[in-house]
This record gives C-alpha cells, sequence and structure tokens, in this order.
C-alpha cells in the first residue's frame, strides 16, 4: 500500500510540475531570404517573399519610389498599418548625398556599439538601436567610399525565431550592387 501511495504522490507531483512548466520557446526561423528582388516585389524592387520572413508581417503596406530594379530608387518603407509609423516593419533609403557627416555616422557606430561590415561589403556598420515606441531596430549604414551615397536598411525586431541583424546584413549585401556601387 504503501509504494502505492508513493507512486500516485510522484505521479502528481511530477503532472504539477510539468504542468506549470513554460513551453519551450518556438524554433529560431533559419529559413534564408532568399534573393531580396525576386518577384513578386513592393516597391518595385524589393521581395515581397523576404519582407514577409525578415518582418514576420503576413499583412502589411508598401509605401516607395517607383523604380526600374533599382534606377531612382529612393525608398521603400513597409508598415503593419498605413496609418501608424511606429508599426513599421522595414525602411530602406538610399541618400544621395548623405544628410549627415562621416563624423556623425562615426558618433552613430560608437553610441549603438555598431560593428563594421564583414569584409567587402564596407564602408559601414551594423547595429541595433531603440526608437521613440521602445522597439529594438537592427539597422545597416553603408556608404560609398567618396560618400557621396548612403544606403541604410532597418528592420524591427519582430519576427519570431528571426536574427533581424543578419537579415538586415543579408538585405544590405545583396541591394548594394543595385542601389550603392551603380553608376550614378
Amino acid at each position: 500500500m504503501r509504494i502505492k501511495s508513493l507512486i500516485v504522490s510522484t505521479f502528481i507531483v511530477f503532472a504539477l510540475t510539468t504542468g506549470c512548466m513554460s513551453s519551450p520557446a518556438s524554433a529560431p526561423d533559419h529559413r534564408p531570404l532568399g534573393i531580396v528582388t525576386n518577384p513578386p516585389r513592393e516597391c518595385d524592387l524589393i521581395s515581397a517573399n523576404a519582407i514577409q520572413i525578415a518582418t514576420g508581417l503576413t499583412t502589411y503596406h508598401a509605401f516607395g519610389t517607383k523604380t526600374d530594379m533599382g534606377r531612382d530608387f529612393e525608398s521603400c518603407t513597409v508598415s503593419a498599418s498605413p496609418d501608424r509609423q511606429d508599426e513599421r516593419g522595414l525602411m530602406i533609403e538610399v541618400f544621395a548625398p548623405p544628410p549627415t557627416s562621416p563624423g556623425g555616422l562615426e558618433k552613430t557606430k560608437t553610441s549603438t556599439h555598431g560593428q563594421d561590415l564583414p569584409q567587402g561589403l564596407g564602408p559601414g556598420f551594423a547595429a541595433r538601436r531603440k526608437n521613440a515606441q521602445g522597439q529594438t531596430i537592427a539597422f545597416v549604414y553603408g556608404w560609398t567610399p567618396d560618400y557621396k551615397r548612403l544606403l541604410t536598411v532597418n528592420i524591427v525586431e519582430h519576427a519570431a525565431g528571426r536574427d533581424a541583424l543578419a537579415d538586415a546584413v543579408e538585405f544590405f549585401r545583396q541591394l548594394k550592387p543595385v542601389l550603392l556601387d551603380k553608376a550614378g
């Protein structure tokens, strides 16, 4: 009888402790972004599939300049809502000339603990920062060696299991030849 009580007590304790345990975190999302300019495209340049993977948004609004595969591209903003900028998921912009000085970018790199871009992608850096709404933004700032053009990629860290900083670097890596290195 005592063994039966011990088995029942052990089972009850096991059931109670496992029932109170939190469920395991969702598995990391290791899907590749693929070619970030593949159709169907938003803003005439950015792959809708890559946007959905990187932002976690299945329904979104995209606003941007009309382009011809990067020609005359200025920006593409992807947001969950057409009215609320605090729900922005992705923003890619090209500035010619850049709105801030090289010294200003160096200060931003220092204040955000930015890391140099991987070999062959620089000059530029990648980092994280908080926006006015308290959301974490993964971003990349990269520019031409003569500092005449600046390409920025910003992703709100929202997609479950994604590394938004790695995704921002990948967007930059693929868009750099189209938007930054082009003759201009």
